[in-house]
């Protein structure tokens, strides 16, 4: 890695704490004239850390040793690189400069950690780890695999080998049930938060906030369904007149022609605004008293666990539409999203005209 300057451990005292020295860093490749600066950690006085500023560009990796000698070619003693292209005191404050180089000097494994650490909900790419080190990518792999089983990072992707710290993603779940608390306050006539709104609030990879959802919802402490992310015990608030409206609606809706009406049906009868109107069907969704349907239409949802019951015991193991239509009754116009449905909840798969019937 051309850098103009790096980090390193030496292997010798370089006299009082923050004084800068010139000597030369000599490399296997050849030797370059260069400016030490200790960066005063406290207890490392016998093996400093220190920034080496090359008057000229050197090729140097993490890990890589150097001999330190004096314009005369007396040796001072030897330092290894731990940081290659290390920012300036401005771009990294010292004491997160200080964790860093700690965590570079304990070892391969450490120094992975340290990279994905640094990476924070970006995460870590197995190419960023070559550009740092000279380690090969197999072991680079076997490192990375080494820490996920002690449960200090989480491997995304293999090939290419992607990979976010334990800590990151910690920080990332708390950040999403912070976010979620405050969009209920915000939306409290909204069952919760579309993905693709926390999506646009974390600056994550796709990916590691996928994962952190998952995780999340694993643990009970968050809902994904109906495409919103929700705390568990969030609940739209709603008025005595609210749950009268609420059980006219789903009235309306389980006696409506075929089992099902559309919000333009809705909309003639109830008058409420287009947002009131959403937020009662969403109660009404949550309380799994209704389905809404792809093309807008809304079932109820014991209407459409008769039909799902049908389809099964049916007997087939594959279903047209004409055959779905004379079960059901519907017409082609319901049919067809009604069927779409089914698709989505993995009760029938499209195969050409015919739906196969999953089990």
């Amino acid at each position: 890695m051309k850098a103009p300057a790096f980090d390193a451990v030496l292997d010798f005292p370089v006299g009082k704490d923050g004084a800068d020295f010139r000597a030369e860093a000599v490399f296997p490749g050849g030797a370059v004239a260069a400016r030490f600066t200790d960066y005063a950690v406290p207890g490392r006085k016998q093996s400093p850390f220190a920034r080496v500023l090359p008057a000229g560009p050197v090729e140097v990796r993490w890990g890589d040793p150097f001999e330190v000698r004096t314009a005369d070619g007396g040796t001072l003693g030897r330092g290894t690189c731990l940081y290659p292209g290390a920012p300036s005191a401005d771009e990294l404050k010292i004491s997160k400069r200080k964790l860093l180089l700690e965590r570079f000097s304990l070892g391969e494994k450490d120094m992975v950690l340290g990279l994905a650490e640094l990476g924070g909900l970006e995460g870590l790419r197995g190419e960023d780890v070559a550009a740092f080190s000279r380690l090969a990518r197999h072991h680079v792999e076997a490192l990375a695999r080494a820490l996920e089983e002690e449960g200090r990072v989480r491997i995304l992707v293999f090939s290419p080998l992607f990979l976010v710290s334990q800590d990151s993603l910690d920080y990332l779940r708390g950040r999403i049930l912070g976010f979620l608390a405050q969009y209920h306050r915000a939306h409290p006539g909204q069952r919760g938060a579309p993905p693709e709104r926390i999506e646009k609030r974390f600056a994550a990879p796709r990916p590691i906030l996928v994962l952190a959802l998952r995780l999340l919802g694993k643990e009970g402490r968050v809902l994904e369904e109906g495409g919103i992310v929700r705390l568990p015990d969030f609940r739209i608030p709603l008025s005595a007149a609210d749950e009268e409206t609420l059980a006219a609606l789903e009235r309306m809706v389980l006696s409506g022609e075929l089992g099902s009406v559309t919000l333009d049906d809705i909309r003639a009868q109830f008058k409420l605004s287009p947002g009131k109107l959403q937020t009662l069907l969403a109660v009404l969704t949550e309380r799994k008293k209704i389905v809404e349907g792809l093309d807008g239409f809304i079932l109820h949802s014991s209407w459409l666990e008769e039909i799902v019951r049908k389809v099964r015991a049916s007997g087939k193991r594959e279903l047209t539409v004409a055959e779905f239509k004379a079960m059901t009754g519907l017409s082609r116009k319901y049919s067809i999203p009604l069927l779409e449905l089914l698709d989505s909840m993995g009760v029938t798969r499209r195969r050409g005209s015919v739906r196969d019937i999953l089990k």
